[in-house]
């Protein structure tokens, strides 16, 4: 299980231009007013980019961002203006669902790798996690999927295989727990339902197993609502 976690800055540079040195800041400037987007490279293949128009969020203004699965990766969007805060990419691998949260994101790559990208006073991180009981299928009926957990602000992330349920914090990854489906049962990530702060999740088993023990409901702090 990957753990590590990385963080990347990218702020914009100022130049001063005193009228004694007008000739060599016009030189240093142009380099850097080319460079309208500062990008970070990692561990992970990441590839963060901060664009010129993320702007700092005052405090307690963070608004969660609106988010698009491109080619190029995740692309965050501010959900007011429409500029682009910033994209967040995986050389070789793409994101197959993300979810917006407050002020940051929060994505399942087809490697199984679960991510959580978040902008805060200029400064771009990401933390990962391997998600365990990663079937290696991103398509089909029981394909993985990723379910925000915890009403009205979410408080954990909930990766759903067949045969397993993990459950991260979204401030760190941390792990909160995880749940096994069972002898004779699995998990379907497709059919999911919410009920206040429960995420309610089918189980089918065997076909003598009690219609009461096909559904589970989990909460961002325990697998056993």
């Amino acid at each position: 299980m990957a753990t590590a976690d990385t963080v990347h800055g990218g702020r914009g540079t100022r130049c001063p231009a005193p009228l004694a040195l007008l000739l060599t800041t016009a030189l240093l400037c142009v380099p850097l007013a080319a460079a309208a987007r500062h990008v970070q490279h990692a561990p992970f293949g990441d590839r963060l980019t901060l664009h010129a128009t993320a702007r700092p969020a005052r405090p307690g203004a963070v608004r969660a961002p609106r988010l698009r699965l491109g080619r190029g990766g995740l692309e965050a969007y501010d959900p007011v203006t429409g500029a682009r805060r910033w994209t967040y990419a995986r050389d070789g691998h793409r994101p197959l669902q993300a979810h917006p949260t407050r002020g940051e994101a929060v994505a399942l790559w087809d490697d199984g790798l679960v991510t959580g990208t978040l902008l805060r006073d200029g400064t771009l991180s990401v933390w990962h996690r391997g998600a365990p009981g990663w079937p290696g299928t991103p398509a089909g009926r029981r394909a993985p999927a990723l379910h925000l957990l915890g009403s009205p602000q979410p408080g954990a992330v909930a990766v759903v295989t067949p045969r397993l349920v993990t459950a991260y914090a979204l401030g760190d990854g941390g792990l909160r727990w995880h749940r096994e489906a069972g002898p004779g049962c699995a998990f379907d990530p497709t059919r999911t339902a919410r009920r206040a702060d429960l995420l309610l999740i089918a189980r089918p088993c065997a076909p003598d197993t009690p219609w009461t023990s096909e559904l589970t409901a989990l909460s961002a702090t325990s697998p056993s609502a």
